[in-house]
């Protein structure tokens, strides 16, 4: 059974919980690099990886998500843009994460929409390193996870432009003008993937991509709208993806209750999904695996991240574990990995628990 930690913006840590966990271990704090700002998410240091035997390792090129954020203060809150316009803010008092606080295509014209500058894929920046860094990790015996490193997906970077409410609203009464901006953002990601595949394809064994399509109570969208405006877009990209690294699997991530996107999902060329979100409406797995067990790997859900992993014991955490586990492996096709990634709030002697028992388990 594989295990996971730490190669992708969702399979691994935040960075107060991993901070707990290395003074919890006696260990010295370490240099994680960030996964992801918004999230507080990081790539843990190769002694963790190491220590809880983790296979795969996720690599971040130099510039992958753009240029650093410039993070400033603005009365109680911390703020940023990144490189697509897009405002986040965090409380400076005990805040977390940052939630996003302006959409550049709010409200605005479809001339404005049309003329407004989306960052470049093909920046050589975006993949300086790329390959060395890839080589290194093969050459240390790892599979190769490279993350998704150019904005969001299709439809989680049109609500992050436009905010929720206009972006669907859009959906129903201009469905061309969001069509035109999933046209553009496909070609910046196309043109991503190709210079980041033109430099280390052959060296890269799983490509992440997400694009959140579930709440916890059901679908963000229709699924007939999501065969209209956006799966024509993933299949596009997915196809590109496979054209131009044929060995290459696509993991898809998408949080909430997706169990009826999952066929399309397959048929648009996605190998592995992540995550298997237990708490959310159908997402049974014993019936995933008893439906689409054959066709797609299930990437994630060993165990409960909303209430085991951070509001149980040590003992309680193992059991669900176990529990899990005989279930999602049945018949292969499955990597171990929490839900979602460890929060602050999770003790660390819960995360010792949780690798003590996948050890036990392997």
């Amino acid at each position: 059974m594989p295990v996971d930690l730490g190669s992708s913006a969702a399979t691994t840590v935040t960075a107060t919980a991993y901070s707990a966990l290395r003074a919890h271990l006696g260990l010295p704090a370490g240099k994680p690099r960030t996964l992801s700002l918004t999230a507080g998410s990081i790539l843990p240091d190769p002694d963790i990886l190491e220590l809880f035997r983790v296979d795969p390792r996720g690599v971040k090129p130099g510039g992958g998500s753009g240029p650093p954020a410039e993070v400033r203060v603005e009365g109680d809150y911390e703020v940023f843009r990144n490189e697509w316009g897009i405002g986040f803010r965090r409380p400076r008092d005990g805040g977390l994460y940052f939630d996003q606080a302006v959409h550049p295509l709010e409200g605005r014209s479809r001339d404005f929409i049309r003329d407004y500058p989306f960052p470049r894929g093909d920046d050589p920046a975006r993949v300086r390193g790329l390959r060395d860094e890839c080589r290194a990790l093969r050459d240390g015996g790892h599979p190769v996870v490279m993350g998704q490193s150019f904005g969001t997906g299709i439809l989680h970077g049109g609500t992050a432009l436009f905010g929720f409410e206009d972006y669907f609203c859009r959906m129903m009464l201009e469905p061309e003008v969001v069509d035109e901006v999933s046209e553009r953002l496909l070609e910046g990601k196309i043109a991503f993937w190709d210079a980041a595949l033109k430099e280390a394809g052959g060296l890269i064994d799983v490509v992440t991509e997400a694009d959140d399509l579930g709440t916890q109570r059901g679908p963000f969208i229709g699924l007939e709208d999501y065969r209209r405006r956006i799966k024509p877009f993933q299949r596009r990209l997915f196809s590109f993806i496979k054209s131009r690294a044929p060995g290459v699997k696509i993991l898809f991530h998408s949080c909430g209750a997706v169990a009826d996107f999952i066929p399309d999902l397959i048929d648009i060329g996605v190998d592995a999904l992540n995550p298997v979100q237990v708490g959310a409406w159908g997402m049974d797995p014993a019936s995933l695996k008893r439906r689409y067990g054959r066709d797609i790997c299930f990437w994630g859900g060993g165990v409960d991240t909303q209430r085991v992993l951070p509001r149980g014991s040590p003992r309680e955490v193992k059991e669900d574990v176990r529990r899990r586990l005989p279930v999602l492996l049945d018949g292969g096709g499955y990597v171990f990995a929490a839900v979602h990634n460890i929060q602050a709030d999770v003790p660390p002697a819960n995360v010792v628990a949780l690798f003590e028992a996948v050890d036990e388990f392997r």
